[in-house]
């Protein structure tokens, strides 16, 4: 949970990475201000900037950078989904983009067509490999995020949508801001509560059911074979298409419901972490009536990805740096999930840890005080997170853990350091009403 002295803390240092402030730092009153919060709230992320030797203060002057020890904002983030930059294929991209430049293709600077590039298209199409599947199926859309609101804020949505709990907190806020009728079936380290989830689909008052079957998102788990096709099998019964979001397909291993049944399944993938956020292009596969629809909402609507964009990823997936920069990436991960793990020994409560993945999950006993134990390591510079804005149960006691921003060790110290914590404050009861500033 981000506390408002600690969300102070976050933009002061962004701003120091950013060489926005080189010198003198804001004044106490115009930080509490910009954040609507008192001055003591202020002064508090001040001085644990202080403590971390990021700041420093002099008297009836003011907070300046301690310039002697700046740390960067990723260097100790467990916190972020966001993939690390200087992991992303930079290079290959560059050289990918001037091909491009060279060849001289003006309609590239174009808008897009309705349903995204045919050249992309036709090479994902031989990528699935499967007759079932037609050109027409496939859609190219504005990342993940403008699939995601192409299916559910669009004039198709006829129904309620059912997601899991926890689920991807950028679909939760979404149907939240959106106010689209929606509910919940839970999801634990164990998988899908299957019952929970047939009684709602009974009602018969469900069109979607979204779900990240594998490497979830924040639980890091996958869900058995059998179990999809339960799901399936209910999906089929209830008239409910089941909408998959594959975020990480490079590095996912075992089914996907789109594997098991094209037929009553919306497939989402999407390249933002595997190969660049910034380039917002994202692959829907459903049935092709439905993807025309679709197309139609992308055209009026002005949300398909920049075809320059589809273009360079088009290349770049034909290309020799693909394959390579993939392999490359797979090895980074599994260092640091080796090193996350050997580091983890010694801790008390239940665990998952992906063989291959972007994140990991730690559960915490209900009395537990998890707040502290965040609290505490944040002030000393290691960002954790846990469930919130991923669920709707304040309740749960759990850490996603972010396996591939921090180096090997930056990964070390800190999953240490939090071992430690968690030991020191094992035993202890969470009190509810303490007042966290």
């Amino acid at each position: 949970m981000n506390y408002k002295y600690t969300e102070i803390m976050d933009y002061l240092r962004g701003e120091i990475d950013k060489d926005v402030y080189t010198d003198k730092l804001p004044s106490i009153r115009g930080l509490a201000i910009k954040f609507g919060c008192s001055n003591s709230t202020v002064i508090k992320a001040y001085n644990e900037l202080e403590s971390l030797q990021l700041v420093f203060s002099a008297p009836k002057s003011g907070y300046y950078i301690n310039k002697n020890k700046q740390r960067s904002t990723t260097e100790y983030d467990f916190y972020s989904g966001v993939p690390n930059s200087k992991n992303l294929p930079l290079f290959s991209l560059l050289k990918i983009q001037q091909q491009l430049l060279e060849e001289q293709q003006y309609n590239l600077l174009n808008y897009s067509y309705p349903m995204g590039y045919n050249l992309l298209r036709e090479h994902l199409l031989m990528e699935i490999h499967d007759q079932e599947v037609s050109l027409e199926s496939i859609l190219i859309t504005e990342g993940a995020q403008g699939a995601i609101e192409l299916l559910f804020g669009a004039d198709l949505l006829e129904k309620k949508v059912l997601v899991e709990d926890p689920t991807y907190n950028i679909v939760l806020s979404y149907l939240k801001i959106k106010n689209i009728p929606f509910e919940t079936v839970q999801r634990t380290q164990d998988g899908l509560d299957v019952a929970e989830l047939e009684a709602k689909l009974k009602t018969g008052e469900f069109q979607f059911f979204f779900t990240v079957p594998r490497n979830h998102n924040p639980l890091g788990t996958d869900l058995k074979e059998e179990e999809m096709k339960k799901v399936l099998e209910m999906a089929r019964t209830y008239d409910v298409y089941v909408v998959e979001d594959d975020y990480l397909s490079e590095f996912s291993k075992g089914p996907t419901f789109f594997s098991l049944a094209k037929d009553q399944t919306i497939y989402i993938r999407s390249f933002s972490k595997t190969i660049s956020p910034a380039l917002r292009v994202a692959m829907l596969v459903a049935p092709p009536d439905f993807s025309k629809k679709l197309s139609y909402n992308i055209t009026y609507l002005n949300g398909g990805a920049p075809l320059l964009n589809q273009a360079m990823l088009l290349k770049y997936l034909k290309s020799e740096y693909y394959s390579k920069d993939m392999t490359l990436a797979k090895d980074r991960m599994k260092q640091n999930i080796m090193i996350f793990k050997n580091a983890l020994q010694g801790f008390p409560f239940g665990y998952h840890i992906p063989e291959m993945g972007f994140f990991a999950s730690l559960y915490f006993p209900k009395e537990f005080k998890l707040k502290t134990v965040l609290e505490s390591m944040q002030v000393k510079g290691y960002r954790f997170r846990d469930l919130t804005g991923f669920t709707l149960q304040e309740d749960k006691k759990v850490l996603r853990v972010s396996l591939t921003r921090v180096e090997p060790n930056a990964m070390n110290a800190a999953i240490k350091e939090l071992v430690k914590e968690v030991l020191q404050m094992k035993g202890d009861k969470d009190d509810k009403n303490k007042i966290y500033i």
